[in-house]
């Protein structure tokens, strides 16, 4: 699935080619990313896999859920000119997605702590990047509640206004429902 995601997210970026590729000769390149501001990275998994389909190294300086602070090499990559080129963007927009989303989590999770509380995320991602942004949300220390409409029977507002009698719904709820399923 990340695989998937990833050839998508490339494709998209890359269309018919790479022009600068098409005119100018690789040559071996690296590259540090360095934080410019303080956060927690998040991406690792993602950018590990996009280094394995384009075959170009990544030492990481800073691990999924690790704190970084301004200044900080979070990690260096190493390739050929064309590659690290062509995926230049893809990565910083993904590491810099998925740490956004961390840090913010991070931030609400330290501020809870004290009191017991989970943090749960919700449905309310962008379209087709659930996987990935519910993903960051755990690095940064959230629980994932709930993946799609499919694993739990959850009633809101506009569900009850639809509902005339709610005893004899849930009496056949229970009945038509998979039986792991939560209500």
């Amino acid at each position: 699935m990340i695989e998937q995601f990833i050839r998508e997210v490339l494709a998209e970026d890359v269309g018919r080619g790479d022009l600068y590729a098409r005119v100018s000769e690789a040559v071996p390149a690296s590259a540090k990313i360095i934080a410019k501001s303080d956060g927690v990275i998040a991406g690792e998994l993602y950018l590990s896999t996009l280094a394995d389909i384009e075959k170009f190294t990544i030492v990481w300086h800073k691990r999924d859920g690790d704190r970084f602070v301004k200044g900080d090499i979070l990690m260096e990559l190493s390739g050929d000119s064309h590659t690290l080129l062509r995926i230049e963007r893809t990565l910083l927009n993904m590491l810099l997605h998925a740490s956004s989303i961390a840090t913010l989590t991070r931030k609400y999770v330290d501020l809870i702590a004290p009191y017991g509380t989970k943090l749960l995320d919700t449905r309310k991602t962008r379209p087709l990047l659930r996987n990935f942004e519910k993903y960051a949300t755990r690095i940064g220390g959230a629980t994932n509640h709930r993946m799609g409409l499919d694993d739990a029977l959850m009633l809101k507002d506009t569900h009850l206004k639809t509902i005339v009698n709610l005893e004899s719904f849930m009496e056949e709820a229970r009945k038509k429902i998979p039986f792991t399923s939560k209500i």
